[in-house]
């Protein structure tokens, strides 16, 4: 009489089935959510150049800057919609920012009056800044209306692309599923408890409003405005880990594959130091660059090279 080996052959499979799949009758689910933005192309410059510049340009030489007298409650920025300020840089003392804006004109090629010099001549000696100008040898000042530090909000026009996925203990992303409605909108309100912390991310941005006059007869001959903001290289991503029984599902945390301590052998490590004291500092070091990015544009755009 023969054995039959095909019961027992049976439950075998099922359970190597049960263990490298869904843990028999526990499934587990991947839910996968991509944020995906339409904002990620910032608008350019708005520069507007009047004929008179068109014609006078080439044989400019010579330019005073003037910094803002004082601060508008409403600035350039928010009056427009683009930016929520958050710093307003230019007062009375404009130092690393007026400082970098004459570096930028100076390379361009211009022959630049410090805004200080300027300034000091206006007070001391009661005069226009046009008046003033003129008497120091410039042939444009150069007025800086407003230089904001700003945020701008992330996503303007964006959307949650959600994905449901089959899964294991382990996290893993496998073949994509499909759930009862009453499962897939509790994936689905946990999923959006992570959206919601990722979805409000905000920008630092700078926006810089200006204008150019002739010293001769004070007619404004050149506008330049824009808000530059850091970019989002990728677009933010989450994802939940969940098993489903009964029609309840929750979230677990997916099982470590790393090897325990023990009998784990080691020959040596490496440890990175970060030289950026924090946060603070980081947006520091990005707001001058979004800075130098700007001015530089603005000098270079002033130039009017062909």
């Amino acid at each position: 009489m023969k054995s039959d080996f095909r019961p027992m052959f049976a439950m075998f499979t099922m359970v190597i089935s049960c263990s490298v799949l869904t843990a028999c009758g526990t499934p587990y689910y991947l839910v996968t959510s991509d944020f995906m933005t339409s904002d990620n192309r910032e608008a350019p410059p708005e520069i507007v150049e009047s004929q008179t510049y068109l014609s006078v340009i080439p044989n400019i030489k010579s330019l005073a800057v003037k910094a803002p007298e004082g601060c508008a409650n409403e600035t350039a920025a928010e009056s427009s919609g683009e930016a929520v300020g958050q710093d307003v840089l230019l007062k009375t003392t404009c130092g690393i920012e007026m400082a970098e804006l004459e570096r930028a004109l100076t390379k361009a090629g211009f022959q630049v009056i410090s805004w200080k010099v300027l300034q000091n001549k206006v007070l001391k000696e009661e005069m226009t800044p046009q008046t003033a100008s003129k008497e120091l040898g410039a042939e444009v000042l150069f007025q800086i209306n407003s230089l904001e530090r700003s945020l701008v909000q992330t996503g303007q026009d964006a959307r949650w692309e959600r994905r449901f996925y089959e899964s294991n203990d382990q996290g893993e992303q496998l073949d994509p599923a499909s759930l009862p409605a009453k499962e897939g909108e509790q994936l689905i309100l946990q999923i959006k408890e992570k959206e919601s912390s990722l979805s409000q991310q905000e920008r630092l941005s700078v926006t810089i409003n200006a204008s150019a006059s002739l010293v001769e007869t004070a007619e404004t001959l050149w506008f330049y405005e824009w808000t530059h903001a850091e970019t989002r290289e990728e677009d933010t991503a989450t994802h939940v880990l969940a098993t489903c029984k009964d029609g309840e599902c929750r979230e677990t945390s997916a099982k470590s594959t790393e090897q325990s301590d023990e009998g784990r052998l080691v020959s040596g490590s490496s440890e990175a130091i970060s030289k950026q004291k924090n946060v603070k500092d980081q947006q520091n070091a990005l707001y001058h660059t979004l800075l130098r990015d700007v001015v530089t544009d603005l000098a270079t755009s002033f130039k009017h090279e062909s």
